[in-house]
């Protein structure tokens, strides 16, 4: 499958802002960032990035991919709302990261690629920049810390 057809999904399927309320206040996600990458795993998972208190990344991997999605929330979000949070992105999502990695299985043959790119802040930008390279040359995207 062309890249380009991945670029399309990306901003059809999850280009948007998420509307919710969590303990009875609205916030508003926006997808501001999306990479996709090849991983050796077939196995599900998912996990949740706090780069600041309004800008998180969500990574989910399904079938041999990790999409990673890049998110800024019009407020700060207090850290005891985040299993609700997960919860909710997860529900709303999951079927838009899954469509667009049952497309990519068929045919995409890169590492990775960032496919959105709605005006990042820097942080994530950074941090999603950071993640590209990583896989493409290889080396380990998160690194091993020992005991002290």
């Amino acid at each position: 499958m062309p890249i380009g057809k991945l670029y399309a999904i990306a901003r059809s399927e999850l280009a948007k802002d998420l509307v919710f309320e969590i303990d009875d206040e609205p916030v508003t996600l926006s997808i501001k960032g999306l990479l996709i990458a090849q991983v050796d795993s077939k196995s599900y998972n998912f996990s949740f990035f706090e780069l600041s208190e309004s800008e998180f990344v969500l990574a989910v991997q399904m079938k041999g991919f990790i999409v990673y999605l890049a998110m800024e929330a019009d407020e700060e979000i207090d850290e005891e709302a985040y299993p609700e949070l997960v919860r909710i992105l997860l529900e709303q999502l999951t079927p838009a990261i899954a469509f667009l990695v049952t497309r990519a299985e068929k045919d995409y043959t890169g590492k990775a690629d960032l496919l959105l790119d709605d005006d990042m802040s820097p942080s994530l930008k950074e941090f999603f920049y950071g993640l590209l390279m990583k896989y493409r040359k290889g080396r380990p995207v998160y690194e091993q810390t020992e005991v002290a």
